[in-house]
């Protein structure tokens, strides 16, 4: 991407963008704009939401709307999955803050269904039902997002390259 291109998309106000550790005066710019998997997770909270829920039949890849309730009493930061307006559960507590921010932010976050579990008894407690996956842009060196396993696994599931020193090839 030249730095014309560059200058156009920033002040267009398409999309959002996260500059973080990016040096504006190198001299050539080899970043691109990319879909980047910023979480993928259980959805918390489904049994309270049972009836609606289950009057949804969600498949794998199923739009999904994320809603702040900066209303909650018990979570300043709480974001509510959403599905063609029925509430069906929230981000875990203890994973939600950032996205909350980058929400409060404008920053633009696209979710969808990445797994979901057959419920074999309707009468029992719902748990670890369907997984969220959440995606944005982001402004990323070529080729860097290749080399992590998150485009393809959970959170959860993939390498810890930071704390075990992994090496992903």
């Amino acid at each position: 991407m030249d730095r014309g291109t560059f200058i156009n998309i920033i002040t267009s106000g398409t999309g959002s963008l996260l500059l973080s550790g990016l040096d504006l005066t190198t001299e050539r710019l080899q970043y691109d704009l990319r879909k980047v998997k910023i979480y993928d997770n259980y959805v918390r909270g489904v049994n309270f939401r049972k009836a609606d829920f289950l009057s949804i039949r969600l498949k794998v890849n199923d739009e999904l709307q994320l809603e702040r309730d900066t209303e909650n009493n018990y979570d300043k930061f709480a974001i509510k999955v959403m599905k063609n307006d029925k509430f069906l559960g929230y981000i875990a507590a203890y994973e939600n803050i950032v996205l909350a921010m980058l929400m409060d932010q404008g920053v633009r976050l696209e979710a969808s269904v990445s797994k979901v579990n057959q419920v074999s008894d309707k009468d029992k407690y719902l748990d670890n039902v369907f997984t969220v996956q959440v995606f944005t842009k982001l402004l990323v060196p070529y080729n860097h997002v290749e080399k992590n396993d998150l485009r393809t696994k959970r959170a959860d599931d993939a390498a810890d390259i930071y704390r075990q020193g992994t090496i992903i090839e």
